[in-house]
């Protein structure tokens, strides 16, 4: 079953269909194992293996048709299923989101967008309806909106994933400076981000790269 699968899996599943999106766009009609692997940085055993977590798919030759594959890690995923998302958060960084034109042609689409400063709320100039964070429960419901991306500051985030699950929000992207986690009764997935995390894991690769020069 696909709830079986290792998150590990599931993630470079979701690597290799971006993978193949981007192969579609340059009209490339096979790939192997190896061409994948050597893109998502894994070998070609490890690339098989997690695709036959998904079942049986033929081959061409020594690879995969692109298409076929793309489709099938598709429906076995949900991928190709149109999901409905909001940011919560409109300062920069979450109004830059709200514009990002990929949200806007994929299978995410952003429906609405959350802010406490009312003041702000006034000013944004965007086609997404905005609303201020205590609409939040009603509006996720209404609307049926699956996921959230959150850039709020760190010390409201907790209280804005209460309201959001209130809503019955499936899953979130979390920006903010905090570590947040859903509790044990929430079937919610949380995804947390920490832009700054990463700088130091590239900075610890970077040091330790030299020392053994």
């Amino acid at each position: 079953m696909v709830s079986r699968i290792p998150k590990p899996t599931i993630n470079r599943l979701c690597k290799i269909y971006s993978l193949l999106e981007e192969f579609e766009d340059k009209a490339e009609i096979t790939v192997s194992s190896k061409a994948i692997g050597e893109r998502i940085g894994v070998g070609s055993h490890s690339v098989r293996k997690d695709i036959s977590y998904l079942g049986e798919i033929g081959t061409v030759g020594s690879g995969y048709e692109v298409s076929k594959l793309k489709t099938h890690i598709g429906q076995r995923l949900g991928l190709n299923v149109e999901r409905k998302a909001c940011v919560v958060g409109l300062g920069k960084l979450g109004r830059a989101i709200m514009q990002h034109e990929k949200l806007f042609s994929g299978n995410f689409k952003i429906v609405a967008g959350f802010d406490a400063n009312i003041n702000l709320l006034e000013t944004i100039v965007t086609d997404i309806p905005v609303y201020p964070t205590c609409d939040i429960i009603e509006t996720v419901r209404r609307n049926a909106i699956e996921f959230a991306i959150l850039t709020v500051p760190g010390h409201s985030a907790q209280e804005i994933v209460k309201r959001l699950i209130g809503g019955g929000i499936k899953g979130i992207i979390n920006l903010s400076s905090a570590t947040l986690s859903a509790s044990m009764n929430e079937s919610v997935f949380i995804s947390n981000i920490d832009i700054f995390g990463e700088f130091r894991f590239l900075s610890a690769l970077f040091t330790l790269e030299g020392e053994n020069k």
